[in-house]
């Protein structure tokens, strides 16, 4: 179009992306004849913290483990293998994930 696009990060882009993920998931598993996801927070532990170690091709999420954020006056947080505050468990592999949520009941 001719214009700069501004850039994109954070929550404004993290959440609708995983509101969109999280969609198709339930649809996978209703087309399965399986529930919805529901309260995901222990499934994501659950599914994040197996595939810690994992190579990536296969792991639910592609684990960060190098970098930092910035913090509000302070160093802010550095990424490490499995779950930590600067990447969470990192970023969703899609088909993998799938894989993961199809197996749980």
């Amino acid at each position: 179009f001719g214009i700069p696009l501004p850039g994109v990060g954070g929550t404004s882009c993290a959440t609708p992306t995983w509101s969109g993920i999280i969609a198709l998931l339930n649809d996978v598993r209703l087309n399965a004849g399986k529930s919805v996801l529901g309260f995901l927070n222990p499934m994501l532990y659950q599914v994040g913290a197996a595939s810690v170690g994992k190579p990536a091709i296969s792991a639910p999420f592609n684990d960060i483990t190098t970098g930092q954020n910035e913090g509000c006056g302070n160093g802010g947080f550095y990424a490490r293998e499995g779950w930590d505050p600067a990447s969470g468990w990192g970023t969703p592999n899609f088909e993998a994930f799938k894989g993961a949520v199809l197996e749980l009941p």
